[in-house]
């Protein structure tokens, strides 16, 4: 009768382990050039970003641009409801990783999100597909969320038309964001 009960243990030890390697390693920025070629720091936790090919994305996952087509799902745990917050999604890689001179590209922009409830904020920059060129490595996409200084609304509008040479590091300075608090990336090649 002993027997049942270690079994359970390992089992449940068995399976604990195993969702937790499905989980999004943050120190994956480190080891795919991203912390700190191209931001300073590794986010604190995670974001849950979720495709219609029900595929998750954990960090460093490569996904086809035709499973990318459409605007993901994105959910965080905001440590207040009261604070807002910015989302940023880029591409660091165009128009090839190995010669990224227009980079980066912003593809998503939204701010001013109340505490953890996404659909709340204000887009700036719809969603863009990622589509690399055909003769391209895959691209890194990378989903970033800050805090907002003082709870307060950034007002400010960009060109929607002017997307290329984003810099992630002075937009955050001048606007006085703070983290990154949340991130994710994928890989993405043209399908």
């Amino acid at each position: 009768m002993a027997f049942k009960p270690v079994c359970w243990i390992f089992v449940i030890s068995s399976l604990c382990i195993s969702s937790l390697k499905g989980a999004c390693d943050l120190n994956k920025f480190r080891e795919n050039g991203i912390v700190p070629e191209i931001i300073p720091d590794v986010p604190k936790s995670v974001i849950k970003i979720q495709y219609s090919s029900r595929r998750a994305i954990n960090c460093g996952v490569l996904l086809f641009s035709n499973e990318t087509k459409d605007q993901p799902k994105i959910e965080f745990k905001a440590k207040n409801s009261d604070e807002l917050h910015t989302l940023i999604m880029f591409d660091p890689d165009i128009p090839t990783p190995q010669d990224p001179y227009l980079a980066s590209y912003r593809h998503w922009l939204v701010e001013d999100i109340p505490g953890s409830s996404f659909y709340e904020g204000r887009t700036v920059s719809s969603y863009v597909s990622p589509a690399p060129p055909l003769t391209s490595d895959a691209h890194r996409y990378i989903f970033l969320i800050y805090e907002q200084p003082n709870e307060e609304e950034l007002k400010e509008n960009l060109d929607n038309n002017e997307r290329t040479h984003f810099n992630i590091n002075t937009f955050v300075q001048n606007r006085n964001l703070i983290g990154p608090i949340a991130g994710n990336f994928m890989y993405v090649r043209r399908s």
